[in-house]
């Protein structure tokens, strides 16, 4: 799973992406897309790894790529090069500036939030309209070369609906598309498809008051097009990063009146933001989170964990975090009648616990 940070020159971007992998970069005015791994902490694996002691803790990851600044006054080559860039991630993490910085200039023609929110809306609706406009001119061309076939009527029947959605100003993923539907049109890998957050870059002031100028506006257009929603103080929380002692980071966070950094508050709506749920697996030599897919199945959990138990999957054995926590013991679990036996096709649950049965 791969998530794209986007946005305008000096607004923070790479802070924020720096912040989330914990990656150092030296030069903000790079030219080619740079891809790390944020760890998404969870304290259920804390949890676990309290009862079973295990020799190794590993928690859920996300890939983000960081992508060079977008100049939408810049060269059209450029614009496309970037778009390339991010053509092919997951979901999108706009960020949007809203603290102010003397030192710091504004995004041209972008000197507040909303500005800088509806530009990067209309640079992605213009460039999905533009893919759509060439494929259905394609099939244009086809169509009086040879008669359609039935999945080319209906790719050009939701390529038309699609169009109309977008000069309309609305993105593609407000459309209640059949799984079917996003199959005829995924090889568009369509921008407007994609799930987005938008992540606003507050200053200590805006943060301390829980206020910005547009800040209505921002999150009125946030609802509107289905995007997920949260604001980050760059600069308190290149502080606390820089806290190396937890029970200082603690203090200094209760200081703040903050339940917890705002890069983990982020990571985890990304998370939820793009369907994703976590399950464990545990023991003594490793309490382990993993990712899927919401609505996957048991058998594709057990894929998750290893190729060989998605083939030879037997059935797994399933308990729910909450009960492990509750009674203290997998014992006790079982002694309540709240252990259970799942087959390949039943939906996995978020926090479910795993012991994968497969053939050798």
């Amino acid at each position: 799973m791969e998530i794209g940070i986007f946005g305008l020159p000096l607004t923070g971007k790479t802070t924020i992406f720096s912040l989330l992998t914990d990656y150092k970069i030296e030069d903000s005015y790079k030219r080619e897309a740079i891809k790390r791994t944020a760890i998404i902490k969870d304290e259920r694996v804390n949890s676990l790894a309290r009862l079973y002691n295990p020799k190794k803790i590993i928690f859920a990851s996300l890939d983000f790529i960081d992508i060079p600044s977008y100049d939408h006054k810049g060269d059209p080559k450029e614009k496309t090069r970037i778009f390339q860039m991010i053509q092919n991630v997951d979901a999108l993490l706009l960020v949007i500036r809203s603290f102010k910085n003397p030192s710091v200039p504004w995004p041209e023609n972008a000197d507040n939030p909303i500005k800088q929110l509806e530009i990067l809306k209309t640079e992605l609706i213009l460039r999905d309209l533009e893919i759509v406009e060439n494929r259905l001119e394609r099939l244009e061309t086809q169509k009086k070369k040879t008669k359609f076939s039935v999945t080319e009527e209906n790719e050009e029947k939701i390529l038309l609906k699609i169009k109309e959605v977008l000069e309309d100003e609305v993105f593609v993923s407000k459309m209640e598309l059949s799984e079917e539907d996003k199959k005829l049109v995924g090889s568009l890998a369509l921008f407007t498809l994609k799930p987005i957050i938008v992540c606003v870059n507050v200053d200590d002031d805006q943060f301390s008051k829980n206020s910005y100028e547009y800040k209505e506006q921002v999150i009125e257009e946030c609802k509107k097009q289905n995007f997920a929603y949260i604001e980050i103080d760059g600069k308190i929380e290149v502080e606390i990063n820089e806290l190396e002692d937890e029970e200082e980071k603690r203090l200094f966070l209760e200081d703040l009146s903050i339940k917890e950094p705002g890069v983990e508050r982020l990571a985890k709506i990304v998370y939820n933001h793009v369907g994703l749920i976590s399950f464990f697996t545990v023991g003594k030599d490793e309490v382990r989170a993993w990712t899927v897919k919401k609505g996957s199945t048991m058998k594709e959990a057990a894929g998750k964990i290893h190729s060989d138990f998605e083939k030879n999957f037997i059935r797994a054995e399933v308990m729910k975090y909450e009960d492990l926590i509750k009674y203290g013991s997998e014992e006790k679990v079982k002694e309540q009648g709240l252990w259970r036996l799942a087959g390949k096709d039943e939906i996995l649950e978020d926090g479910e616990i795993l012991n994968i049965r497969a053939s050798t």
